[in-house]
């Protein structure tokens, strides 16, 4: 039996991106503010790639943008119904909610045109903020017990992942979601592992976003 809860799905995500508007007011402010305060790892036109602490720093820079923090923090306490969320409301409560969040990408549209309403299942419209999740951590060694994590290194350097000699083995590995996910599910359809608890109890978003993850794994010596 597997022990898996909401937390695990939300510990994975690393590195998420997003796209904010020039032509919106706050959008448009927390670009001004993260371009004058963070250093942008990026050589790519109109994209900004910085660490989640400089990110968080550099809104802080501003009156406004603190001022609009604070109404998130009010809204969660007493809920106001004529709160209109705006981008600062979605990253604080994505940031809260991502616990191993380290990095952020954005991308400025110029469009003067745009909007984040969505229609849900009801044809309500409400207001969204898309994100893609670029990488993340996949700890096994929190869902796993020792029997299980062996037997998934075994199927994972059958396939060529994992190394197979002993002295080049690591604990951890690099792959791409999609990838990890069919593995899992041959495994389970092959009744090698039952690995539906893993593939059912993660978000679909992770497997939509295909991100690079890291997999934690830990090892007997064979």
């Amino acid at each position: 039996m597997m022990l898996i809860d909401k937390q695990f799905e939300l510990e994975i995500p690393t590195h998420i991106a997003f796209t904010l508007y020039k032509n919106d007011y706050v959008d448009n402010l927390i670009i001004s503010k993260v371009k004058k305060e963070c250093i942008n790892e990026s050589d790519k036109d109109s994209e900004f790639i910085v660490s989640l602490d400089q990110f968080q720093n550099a809104i802080k820079t501003s009156t406004f943008l603190r001022g609009e923090m604070k109404k998130v923090i009010d809204q969660d306490l007493l809920p106001n119904p004529n709160f209109k969320p705006n981008s600062i409301f979605f990253l604080q409560a994505i940031i809260n909610r991502l616990v191993n969040l380290e990095t952020i990408t954005f991308k400025i549209s110029n469009e003067k045109i745009f909007s984040r309403l969505v229609k849900v299942g009801d044809g309500r419209e409400i207001v969204s903020f898309h994100f893609n999740i670029i990488e993340g951590t996949f700890d096994l060694t929190k869902i796993l017990n020792r029997e299980q994590l062996d037997i998934f290194n075994k199927r994972f350097m059958d396939v060529g992942i994992m190394k197979n000699k002993y002295l080049e083995r690591t604990s951890y590995f690099y792959i791409k979601a999609v990838t990890l996910f069919d593995i899992l599910a041959e495994m389970e359809e092959a009744q090698i592992l039952d690995a539906f608890d893993i593939i059912t109890a993660v978000d679909p978003k992770i497997e939509e976003d295909d991100p690079i993850l890291l997999v934690k794994t830990d090892y007997t010596p064979y």
